[in-house]
Protein backbone atom coordinates (compact mmCIF):
# COMPACT_ATOMS: atom_id res chain seq x y z
CA UNK A 1 0.00 0.00 0.00
CA UNK A 2 1.48 3.01 -1.14
CA UNK A 3 0.52 6.73 0.60
CA UNK A 4 -0.97 9.27 -1.98
CA UNK A 5 0.77 12.75 -1.91
CA UNK A 6 -1.26 14.05 0.16
CA UNK A 7 -0.78 11.39 3.26
CA UNK A 8 2.59 10.55 5.04
CA UNK A 9 3.45 7.39 5.72
CA UNK A 10 4.26 6.52 8.91
CA UNK A 11 8.17 5.80 8.98
CA UNK A 12 9.27 2.44 10.12
CA UNK A 13 12.68 0.50 10.38
CA UNK A 14 11.07 -2.46 8.95
CA UNK A 15 9.38 -0.19 6.18
CA UNK A 16 12.67 1.38 5.23
CA UNK A 17 14.55 -1.98 4.61
CA UNK A 18 12.23 -2.98 2.66
CA UNK A 19 12.22 0.07 0.64
CA UNK A 20 15.76 -0.91 0.48
CA UNK A 21 15.09 -4.58 -0.69
CA UNK A 22 13.11 -3.08 -3.11
CA UNK A 23 15.67 -1.01 -4.65
CA UNK A 24 17.78 -3.99 -4.63
CA UNK A 25 16.03 -6.55 -6.16
CA UNK A 26 15.80 -3.50 -9.13
CA UNK A 27 19.07 -3.57 -9.38
CA UNK A 28 19.88 -6.71 -9.60
CA UNK A 29 17.65 -7.38 -12.05
CA UNK A 30 18.91 -4.06 -13.97
CA UNK A 31 22.63 -5.13 -13.65
CA UNK A 32 22.03 -8.71 -15.22
CA UNK A 33 20.73 -6.66 -18.09
CA UNK A 34 23.50 -4.49 -18.57
CA UNK A 35 25.72 -7.17 -18.15
CA UNK A 36 24.19 -9.22 -20.79
CA UNK A 37 24.55 -6.09 -23.22
CA UNK A 38 28.05 -4.56 -22.31
CA UNK A 39 31.53 -5.80 -23.31
CA UNK A 40 34.94 -6.10 -21.89
CA UNK A 41 35.60 -3.67 -18.66
CA UNK A 42 31.97 -2.12 -18.80
CA UNK A 43 30.46 -5.99 -18.50
CA UNK A 44 33.46 -6.10 -15.84
CA UNK A 45 31.85 -3.88 -13.94
CA UNK A 46 28.59 -4.62 -14.44
CA UNK A 47 29.01 -7.70 -13.26
CA UNK A 48 30.96 -6.29 -10.37
CA UNK A 49 27.69 -4.00 -9.74
CA UNK A 50 25.49 -7.49 -9.69
CA UNK A 51 27.39 -9.47 -6.92
CA UNK A 52 27.08 -6.51 -4.88
CA UNK A 53 23.54 -5.23 -5.26
CA UNK A 54 23.04 -9.59 -4.87
CA UNK A 55 25.16 -9.46 -1.56
CA UNK A 56 22.95 -6.19 -0.44
CA UNK A 57 19.72 -8.14 -1.35
CA UNK A 58 20.64 -11.01 0.26
CA UNK A 59 21.90 -8.83 4.06
CA UNK A 60 18.81 -6.84 3.80
CA UNK A 61 16.36 -10.02 3.70
CA UNK A 62 18.49 -11.28 6.52
CA UNK A 63 17.69 -8.19 8.69
CA UNK A 64 14.00 -8.62 7.78
CA UNK A 65 13.83 -12.19 8.96
CA UNK A 66 15.68 -10.74 12.05
CA UNK A 67 13.34 -8.21 12.72
CA UNK A 68 10.18 -10.84 12.72
CA UNK A 69 9.17 -9.13 9.24
CA UNK A 70 8.57 -11.71 5.83
CA UNK A 71 11.17 -10.37 2.74
CA UNK A 72 9.50 -9.16 0.13
CA UNK A 73 9.96 -11.13 -3.13
CA UNK A 74 11.04 -9.65 -6.42
CA UNK A 75 8.88 -8.49 -9.31
CA UNK A 76 8.50 -10.73 -11.96
CA UNK A 77 10.12 -7.80 -14.22
CA UNK A 78 11.56 -4.40 -14.01
CA UNK A 79 11.58 -1.73 -16.26
CA UNK A 80 14.65 -1.59 -18.92
CA UNK A 81 16.27 1.20 -20.94
CA UNK A 82 14.66 1.33 -24.21
CA UNK A 83 17.74 0.92 -26.32
CA UNK A 84 21.43 -1.06 -25.06
CA UNK A 85 23.74 1.21 -26.65
CA UNK A 86 26.44 2.75 -24.12
CA UNK A 87 24.70 5.81 -23.19
CA UNK A 88 21.27 4.69 -22.29
CA UNK A 89 22.67 1.64 -20.51
CA UNK A 90 25.15 3.90 -18.45
CA UNK A 91 21.71 6.43 -17.65
CA UNK A 92 20.24 3.28 -16.66
CA UNK A 93 22.74 2.26 -14.36
CA UNK A 94 23.14 5.88 -12.95
CA UNK A 95 19.44 6.02 -12.45
CA UNK A 96 19.25 2.57 -10.75
CA UNK A 97 22.07 3.90 -8.14
CA UNK A 98 20.65 6.93 -7.66
CA UNK A 99 17.39 4.85 -6.64
CA UNK A 100 19.06 2.34 -4.43
CA UNK A 101 20.53 5.36 -2.56
CA UNK A 102 17.10 6.61 -2.14
CA UNK A 103 15.94 3.96 0.00
CA UNK A 104 19.40 3.79 1.93
CA UNK A 105 18.30 7.47 2.17
CA UNK A 106 15.28 6.93 4.19
CA UNK A 107 17.32 3.87 6.13
CA UNK A 108 19.69 5.82 7.55
CA UNK A 109 16.81 7.06 10.18
CA UNK A 110 16.50 4.11 11.72
CA UNK A 111 16.06 3.99 15.31
CA UNK A 112 18.62 1.13 15.32
CA UNK A 113 22.52 2.09 15.23
CA UNK A 114 22.90 -0.84 13.16
CA UNK A 115 20.76 0.18 10.63
CA UNK A 116 21.72 3.85 9.86
CA UNK A 117 25.36 2.58 10.09
CA UNK A 118 24.40 0.03 7.05
CA UNK A 119 22.58 2.93 5.62
CA UNK A 120 25.44 5.15 5.23
CA UNK A 121 27.70 2.85 4.04
CA UNK A 122 25.42 1.68 1.21
CA UNK A 123 24.24 5.20 0.42
CA UNK A 124 27.91 5.75 -0.16
CA UNK A 125 28.56 2.69 -1.83
CA UNK A 126 25.62 3.36 -4.29
CA UNK A 127 26.94 6.88 -4.82
CA UNK A 128 30.34 5.41 -5.53
CA UNK A 129 28.82 3.22 -8.02
CA UNK A 130 26.98 5.81 -10.05
CA UNK A 131 30.08 7.80 -10.17
CA UNK A 132 31.72 4.92 -12.31
CA UNK A 133 28.81 5.17 -14.51
CA UNK A 134 29.28 8.88 -15.19
CA UNK A 135 27.47 10.16 -12.52
CA UNK A 136 28.12 13.84 -11.12
CA UNK A 137 28.39 14.00 -7.31
CA UNK A 138 25.43 16.06 -5.51
CA UNK A 139 25.10 18.02 -2.21
CA UNK A 140 23.02 14.90 -0.73
CA UNK A 141 23.59 11.79 -2.89
CA UNK A 142 20.13 9.97 -2.69
CA UNK A 143 17.68 12.74 -1.95
CA UNK A 144 15.76 13.73 -5.16
CA UNK A 145 12.81 16.39 -4.15
CA UNK A 146 10.97 15.09 -7.82
CA UNK A 147 10.74 11.54 -6.70
CA UNK A 148 8.83 10.03 -3.32
CA UNK A 149 11.00 7.03 -1.75
CA UNK A 150 7.70 5.08 -2.28
CA UNK A 151 8.13 5.54 -5.92
CA UNK A 152 7.73 2.18 -7.72
CA UNK A 153 11.68 1.26 -8.40
CA UNK A 154 10.42 -0.68 -11.52
CA UNK A 155 9.30 3.40 -12.89
CA UNK A 156 12.42 3.92 -15.10
CA UNK A 157 10.49 6.88 -17.33
CA UNK A 158 13.23 8.66 -18.30
CA UNK A 159 14.89 5.43 -19.89
CA UNK A 160 12.26 2.35 -19.67
CA UNK A 161 10.63 1.21 -23.25
CA UNK A 162 7.13 0.92 -21.50
CA UNK A 163 5.36 0.40 -24.93
CA UNK A 164 6.46 -2.71 -27.05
Amino acid sequence: MSASTDEQREFTDTGALRLALRAEHAAVYGYAFIGAHCADARRDRAYAHFDAHRAQRDALRSLLVEHGAEPDAAEPSYGLPGSTDDADLDAFARDMEERTAQGYLELAAASDPVLRDLAARSLQAATVRGLQWGGTLTPFPGYRADRSPDADTADTADTADTEE
